[in-house]
């Protein structure tokens, strides 16, 4: 028995090596990244709403354009509807002037704005309403931009049909022109002749250019994003896969930490991965995508997804197909393992009389065990079930193009908090059943006057809670914000306000780590 039990111990101890491989970094890198998504967007809003403020206290015509204009800038590559908004009253505003200048410099940011949109026509025609000779010359390289722009855009969006080999010819025509009047030491002039470069063939001059170009960007910029990308299609060219990954992983690191929602290195690196056959990381990352897409309202990008999004969902429902039927094989080794201990352990326990009382609170512990597992598993099998059937719904809405309604339903936090609520009330009770007597004992640490009095529906409030997860160890408090869905910031407020209420303030989190001990 105890050669039988020591095989099963080496076969668990060298699975881990075995099906782990060496991590790429930067896509480590970029999973953090996508985790911390939430902070970097709250970043972007608060730019916004320092904007917004200076916006509301001002009466200059003259300043309530600029403010405009700078709120157009920064929502153009994350909200593009917000952006039009702004160009439109700004539109007004120099329309009410006159400022002829800025009536065409807004006219085409509008053109500009509507082409992310995937409003095309409408794009043509707010561009068909500024005349090419009367443009001043410093409006001249905002006029290329958008014929180049609006070009790609219409090649992508077309780029199976015969038009897209007309559509790509002129975006070189515009770029071209771009290049003449764009100032020579300027970053997006170093881009475009990059990419003009590549367009040529001459591979090696264009890594160059863009290599020499993103070093004197800052990793958030866009024009550091956009050669990162334009950098991976030419490894990709050279035969370097792994470096085509890494500069998509580049590109959509600098993406995701400037809030620009409109991006394509994600979903691109999400096709790549599935190719490499990391279908996970694809399934995630195309997800991803699919949102800022949707939040953008990039419609050429919800476009391409969904050419790529059923296939990579299908695999990864195979791949959780396998990785459940890999759970059953190894929940069926442990269930092994666990009889031959059981039995070690009895066999022990019939031989030294005097572990009796050892050997009854062994028992009583792998019964609490083993009920754990039951209702953890039973909670995984739900939360499973439910993202299986939202995943369903999101996919036939994409299916059937009901964008704006998966956009309202994923806006909804009603489902969010009644998950959230259901989560405490589990936590609640799991943590209460090992530490039955955590109210009281918590209480007596407070000092009279502060003890907490529950209502009849709560087993724990917010307080306790916090200090609960501390009671198991968990002291990091980035870690109790993250699983209660707080800010950090406030977990710290709730910490400080408890320790203040208590008999011995320096002494008490050591005071809660010591309930429940024997």
């Amino acid at each position: 028995m105890k050669k039988v039990v020591f095989l099963l111990l080496c076969c668990l101890s060298v699975l881990p090596f075995c099906l782990s491989g060496k991590e790429n970094t930067l896509l480590l890198r970029l999973d953090h990244v996508l985790k911390e998504r939430a902070r970097y967007d709250h970043q972007k809003e608060q730019r916004l709403d320092s904007l917004r403020s200076l916006l509301a206290h001002t009466s200059s015509p003259d300043e309530s354009y600029r403010l405009r204009d700078l709120l157009a800038g920064e929502y153009e590559l994350y909200i593009a509807d917000s952006a039009i908004t702004y160009l439109a009253q700004n539109l007004e505003i120099a329309q009410a002037h006159p400022w002829k200048d800025r009536v065409t410099e807004t006219l085409l940011k509008q053109a500009a704005a509507l082409s992310i949109s995937g409003m095309y026509k409408e794009a043509w025609d707010k561009r068909d309403q500024v005349s090419r000779e009367e443009l001043p010359e410093k409006l001249l390289p905002l006029w290329y931009d958008l014929g180049r722009q609006l070009y790609s855009f219409m090649h992508t969006y077309s780029y199976r049909d015969g038009y897209a080999g007309e559509y790509l010819s002129q975006e070189k025509l515009y770029r071209d022109s771009l290049l003449i009047v764009l100032p020579l030491s300027s970053p997006v002039y170093r881009l475009y002749q990059a990419e003009e470069t590549y367009a040529a063939g001459q591979l090696s001059v264009a890594r160059q250019q863009l290599l020499a170009l993103m070093d004197t960007l800052p990793d958030t910029s866009n024009i550091y994003a956009r050669a990162a990308f334009t950098l991976a299609y030419i490894y990709r060219d050279e035969g370097h896969s792994d470096l085509y990954t890494n500069y998509l992983a580049l590109s959509a690191l600098s993406d995701v930490r400037a809030s620009v929602k409109e991006n394509a290195a994600l979903q691109y690196l999400a096709v790549a991965l599935y190719e490499e056959g990391d279908i996970d990381r694809a399934y995630r990352y195309i997800k991803s995508s699919l949102e800022d897409a949707i939040f953008c309202n990039a419609r050429l990008r919800t476009v391409e997804i969904s050419r790529m999004l059923p296939v990579i969902d299908a695999a990864y429902t195979q791949q959780v197909r396998q990785q459940r039927r890999q759970l059953v094989f190894f929940l069926v080794l442990v269930s092994l393992l666990s009889f031959f201990l059981i039995g070690a352990l009895s066999a022990i326990c019939r031989q030294i009389r005097r572990l009796r009382h050892t050997q009854e609170k062994l028992r009583q512990a792998n019964h609490i065990k083993e009920e754990y597992i039951g209702h953890f598993l039973d909670l995984c099998s739900v939360y499973i079930e439910k993202l299986y059937h939202f995943r369903r719904t999101v996919h036939r809405k994409i299916t059937a193009g009901q964008t704006d309604e998966l956009l309202r339903m994923t806006k909804s936090a009603q489902r969010s908090d009644t998950e959230q609520q259901e989560l405490y009330a589990n936590f609640d009770r799991a943590f209460l059943h090992l530490y039955p007597g955590f109210v009281r004992e918590f209480n007596e640490l407070l000092q009279p006057g502060e003890r907490y009095m529950l209502r009849s529906d709560e087993l724990l409030n917010t307080e306790m809670r916090i200090y609960a997860f501390i009671r198991l160890g968990i002291d990091d408090t980035n870690k109790i914000a993250g699983f209660l869905h707080y800010s950090v910031n406030t977990i710290y407020t709730y910490r400080n306000k408890v320790r203040n209420k208590a008999m011995d303030r320096e002494k008490f989190e050591k005071q809660v780590m010591k309930i429940g001990m024997v």
